[in-house]
């Protein structure tokens, strides 16, 4: 959060440092491995390609997001921008001035060892960062305030304004109302101003806020650092207007268009890989249930186009139970037919989860933004998955929302392998049933 700028330029100059070291290992293995004598290339080839390599890799890094950026998926863009840039701009440099690249293993090799050393360092960093002097002033105060609160790493000096909502009564000093602001602001003297009233334009001028952030005031929507902090989107904020034109939920069609490609070509390559296990869990299905072995259950799509979901029977006709269907369950095939409704282009590998026709219809009524998740296909992992996966007792569907919406919002190939990361290793994979 806040007091962090002071520390960019050493930084920059740790990451710059970081660069080197991991090029240099990178080089080093590359030699090893290949035979060759770390003292016999270092005095004309190495030192050219540390220094390409690693100043290469310190731009992309420095440019791709907030350096303190949450979660995998901000070292996930570095470390494809720290590669992708290497390729263009050493073999650009070999296209046009006969510099020899460096083999491709050590950039890659480099930008992996790079990285690792970065996030180390910064999440260790951010352990031992102090909280900043100035606090932080709450301009109303709600339940997206309340979510954010434990956040904070500065102190919160109050709220002006009453609160709002279900929320309750703050359980911060309570400064007054909006109009007591200048007064506030001049004996408090805060260092960042969270705009959390949906009305405060009525009581505050904007050009006065304008002025604070001139003056060096940071001053912030509360629904905005929500979303930051979060990852999801605070979905009761959003009027028709959000809905309609803001770019808070523009969705990434490049993004979209991406991820049809790689996902149909991984979801034909995994259905080929996995059908002898789809063909031995049909028959042992068969033989015990003496029924089809797929059931369906008809679901809406992209753009709400209805379509069936399969996945492997596990009770008989009448209802009744069956151990093939306890094993399925317990092996966690029963969705593996779901690949079948990505090659035929109605899921996706990430996406929302898919909702029965029925319940989506009805939570369409009582939510009118709940209609917006149609707008991408639905996936069989995906970002309200991955972190609610592990929530108990069952989140509600407007929680599930919000993290549906943030992903509509930031959907990338980076995303979904942040997914897939809390999918596999942070979370045992259970997939919501439609």
């Amino acid at each position: 959060m806040a007091g962090k700028s002071g520390f960019s330029p050493w930084l920059a100059a740790f990451d710059l440092l970081a660069c080197m070291v991991g090029f240099c290992l990178a080089l080093w293995l590359f030699a090893a491995i290949g035979g060759g004598s770390f003292s016999a290339l270092w005095p004309a080839s190495w030192l050219r390609q540390i220094a390409v390599s690693a100043f290469t890799a310190w731009i992309a890094i420095a440019f791709t997001g907030d350096p303190w950026g949450d979660g995998v998926r901000i070292w996930i863009d570095r470390l494809f921008s720290a590669i992708g840039f290497n390729f263009v701009a050493q073999y650009g440099l070999d296209y046009l001035f006969q510099v020899p690249p460096s083999p491709w293993a050590v950039m890659v090799a480099g930008s992996i060892f790079a990285i690792a050393i970065i996030a180390i360092f910064q999440k260790r960093l951010y352990r031992v960062l102090p909280a900043t002097s100035g606090g932080i002033l709450l301009l109303g105060y709600d339940a997206v305030a309340e979510s954010i609160l434990p956040s904070f790493r500065s102190p919160v000096l109050g709220v002006l304004g009453n609160p709002a909502g279900d929320a309750g009564r703050p359980p911060l000093p309570h400064l007054g109302d909006l109009s007591r602001l200048d007064a506030v602001v001049a004996s408090q003297k805060p260092a960042r101003i969270l705009v959390d009233d949906p009305h405060w334009s009525a009581a505050i001028s904007p050009r006065r806020l304008l002025a604070l952030r001139y003056a060096g005031v940071a001053v912030e929507d509360a629904p905005t650092v929500f979303e930051n902090v979060l990852k999801r989107v605070c979905w009761y904020r959003l009027g028709a207007l959000d809905l309609l034109l803001s770019p808070r939920l523009k969705i990434n069609r490049s993004a979209i268009a991406l991820q049809a490609v790689y996902t149909n070509i991984i979801g034909l390559g995994l259905l080929l890989l996995v059908s002898p296990v789809l063909i031995a869990s049909a028959l042992l299905v068969v033989l015990t249930t003496a029924a089809s072995p797929l059931e369906s259950v008809e679901c809406l799509g992209f753009q709400r186009i209805p379509f069936r979901l399969l996945r492997f029977r596990t009770r008989r006709p009448g209802g009744e139970p069956v151990w093939s269907g306890t094993l399925l369950a317990t092996l966690r095939l029963v969705e593996l037919p779901q690949l079948i409704n990505i090659v035929r282009g109605e899921m996706a590998l990430f996406g929302p989860p898919a909702a029965r026709r029925q319940f989506a219809e009805m939570l369409t009524e009582l939510i009118p933004a709940y209609s917006y998740r149609f707008s991408v296909k639905p996936g069989i992992a995906g970002w309200s998955q991955a972190n609610l996966s592990l929530v108990r007792p069952a989140p509600d569907e407007c929680l599930r929302l919000e993290y549906d919406l943030y992903y509509m919002r930031e959907e990338s190939p980076s995303l979904d392998l942040a997914i897939l990361w809390r999918t596999l290793l942070r979370a045992p994979l259970k997939v919501d049933r439609p």
